[in-house]
């Protein structure tokens, strides 16, 4: 990887240099960019974990929330949570430092086991597409999807990722420094044939191909729901908020690593004279606060969450406008006031599906270029 020392107003031409040695090199960076990147590092370490931590003790306190579709979101959240406790602070420390400080061997072990969490992510971010597109479309299920079967997804992914990932600690290709020496990652800048096979393997299995199921998937619902709008007049209010709820976490995942995997190809295959470390940083930066999204969205969106978290703070308003059946599943007023017929069962799992929980009639929102609205 090739990038720019900035020294005494004049622009040298260098290679990354090894962990090792950072400290024998001037600063690829002003002080004060170092201490800024410290400070962002900061913020994302500190509501990444948070954040996270809140959904995942959501998760753990209220049994109810563990339906097929959350146990899918929560591989998200729980990911995400690694990342803040096993990537961010060793950056962070680097960035008060103005250099990776942690030597070579630590620096493969980082850059693994970040490669490996956030492939993991766009992996569970196609199947929770897929997962929409079956549910909506419906050509290939003939029932709910079961928690089993999500677990059994989710586990695929973590293989399939720890496949992609770990050749560069057998020798195809190399993590090495990069974000000015704060960070670790694939060695992108390296042009030999080993490392630019495994450049190309890693994007199109870990980028490409996910990227464009999910674009099909998306594509798919909103045929199906249009068709069927025209049809019947009207679309499930439940199935589009998840389904908007799973857009925006896919949305907020590219916004976040787009500018990274650019940055990426180009230093691979185009002319990095023109990117100062200062710049190149800036990508890195944004990726790691991916983190950070997928809490706010799933929480704002989901309202079996919104109501553990006003239970879990007391908020008594909220309590009394919401009830449990006998089962113990989530009711609002309307299911709790409108008995079921005589011969008529709910069965669980249409009803931790439906999301139907909480009816805060407090403004409607147009979703999905306006086919379906959704009470929020």
């Amino acid at each position: 990887m090739r990038e720019l020392i900035i020294t005494n107003n004049e622009t040298y031409s260098t290679t990354v240099i090894n962990s090792k040695h950072v400290e024998d090199q001037d600063l690829l960076m002003s002080e004060s960019t170092y201490n800024a990147s410290a400070f962002v590092l900061l913020l994302i370490g500190f509501f990444g974990f948070s954040l996270n931590l809140t959904v995942i003790l959501l998760m753990f306190r209220d049994k109810h929330l563990w339906t097929p579709l959350n146990v899918i979101l929560f591989n998200l959240v729980f990911g995400d949570f690694l990342v803040s406790i096993l990537g961010n602070p060793w950056t962070f420390i680097s960035a008060l430092y103005h250099r990776w400080i942690f030597g070579s061997v630590m620096c493969q072990i980082y850059g693994f086991f970040m490669a490996w969490l956030g492939i993991t992510s766009i992996l569970t971010l196609t199947i929770l597409a897929f997962e929409r597109y079956t549910m909506i479309t419906g050509p290939f299920r003939k029932k709910p999807l079961e928690i089993s079967t999500a677990v059994t997804m989710i586990g695929i992914a973590w293989i399939l990722s720890f496949v992609m990932t770990v050749p560069p600690l057998l020798g195809w290709s190399e993590y090495v420094n990069e974000a000015a020496n704060i960070s670790c990652s694939v060695n992108w800048g390296e042009r030999s044939m080993g490392a630019t096979s495994y450049i190309l393997f890693l994007f199109f299995f870990g980028l490409a191909l996910p990227v464009t199921i999910i674009i099909y998937s998306y594509l798919k619902i909103l045929v199906t729901v249009r068709k069927k709008a025209r049809n019947t007049g009207k679309v499930s209010r439940a199935e589009c908020r998840v389904s908007t709820m799973a857009l925006l976490m896919i949305l907020a995942f590219l916004f976040a690593w787009s500018p990274y995997a650019t940055l990426a190809l180009i230093i691979q295959f185009g002319n990095v004279t023109e990117i100062s470390p200062s710049i190149a940083v800036i990508p890195s930066l944004v990726a790691k606060s991916s983190i950070c999204y997928n809490p706010i969205i799933y929480i704002g969106l989901n309202t079996q969450f919104r109501y553990s978290i006003y239970k879990m703070f007391g908020f008594s308003n909220v309590s009394k406008s919401t009830s449990r059946n006998e089962n113990g599943k989530v009711l609002s007023l309307k299911h709790r006031t409108e008995s079921p017929t005589k011969g008529t069962q709910i069965s669980s799992t249409s009803l931790q599906n439906c999301h139907e929980i909480i009816e805060l009639k407090v403004t409607t929102s147009k979703v999905l270029d306006g086919v379906c609205s959704t009470d929020l």
